[in-house]
């Protein structure tokens, strides 16, 4: 899937000053060489940037791999249990603050549970026992609603995935997947729950979303 602006996730972290996750996606085997619609390389975004710490973990991943010493990090290794690597750039945040009016409450006409505004919210607080208990009363783990963004734009096709995934809730993040949820999915923008992670800066959740199945080098859009 291609987005319109054409960034990977590693694109987005370098971009946004994460060097904890521009170092865990490098490590899983991101392409290095994937580039920005302006032709852009990470690298080279984060030179541009002035973004060191990104910098320096490219080179030491070019180090890694001429001395041959693996890189890859098993699942559940050094920094699964860990904190982000910091907030979300104000330039690239999307993590939620303003919920769309457009958002329906209530059974949609298919008589399926629509995602109502307070359970959106909810999980935009990782609020696990209430968005559980929406499950578990009709709610479809993979429900889609439009959404509005903090920096103003909007999106159709939104999980509550990824609302958790870009607000930094891995709790319940972890819990979704464990009830199905679709880690490859995409909203009307672009924006997938592994490049919202990526571009937050959540290097847990970067991990946890590689682990159920995230396709490393998935272009994404997030404004």
């Amino acid at each position: 899937l291609q987005s319109s602006n054409g960034l990977t996730a590693l694109v987005y972290a370098a971009l946004f000053n994460h060097p904890a996750v521009v170092r865990r996606l490098l490590r899983a085997g991101a392409d290095t060489a994937a580039r920005s619609a302006n032709g852009k390389t990470a690298l080279q975004l984060a030179k541009e940037k002035g973004h060191a710490e990104c910098v320096e973990a490219f080179k030491k991943h070019v180090q890694e791999v001429v001395a041959g010493r693996p890189t890859a990090t098993a699942a559940g290794g050094a920094g699964a249990g860990g904190a982000s690597s910091g907030g979300a750039s104000s330039a690239g945040s999307r993590v939620a603050k303003t919920l769309s009016p457009a958002v329906a409450a209530g059974r949609a006409s298919s008589g399926v549970v629509a995602v109502s505004d307070a359970v959106v919210a909810a999980a935009g607080r990782g609020e696990e026992e209430a968005v559980l208990a929406w499950l578990e009363g009709g709610g479809r783990v993979d429900a889609t609603f439009e959404h509005t963004f903090g920096d103003g734009s909007r999106a159709s096709g939104m999980t509550l995935l990824m609302i958790a995934m870009a607000n930094g809730h891995a709790e319940l993040a972890e819990a979704l997947l464990r009830r199905g949820a679709d880690v490859s999915l995409h909203a009307s923008d672009g924006s997938t729950a592994l490049g919202l992670a990526a571009a937050n800066g959540r290097e847990k959740l970067v991990e946890l979303a590689l682990r159920h199945g995230a396709e490393i080098d998935q272009r994404h859009c997030t404004k």
